[in-house]
């Protein structure tokens, strides 16, 4: 079994991460419901465009690295 290491910043970026409920009041807006596949949760509803740099990673993600959430920041500056 191959084991891969994703360094993401939000749950957009991680592939087990779903857009579901796409809908609008108006032709103009889209607001939809990030959904993790993995987890079988949801991450967050009604997501608009402008919020989607907002949404931290939960802290109950399944493929959080617990190890390498641990990690001290001065190593990553070597």
């Amino acid at each position: 079994m191959t084991k891969i290491h994703l360094e993401i910043v939000s749950c957009q970026q991680c592939p087990k991460m779903d857009e579901r409920n796409p809908w609008s009041s108006d032709g103009w807006d889209r607001m939809v419901d990030w959904h993790c596949t993995a987890a079988d949760k949801k991450i967050q509803g009604s997501v608009e465009w402008h919020e989607k740099k907002r949404i931290p990673i939960p802290d109950w993600c399944p493929l959080t690295c617990k190890e390498c959430t641990n990690v001290k920041q001065s190593d990553d500056k070597k």
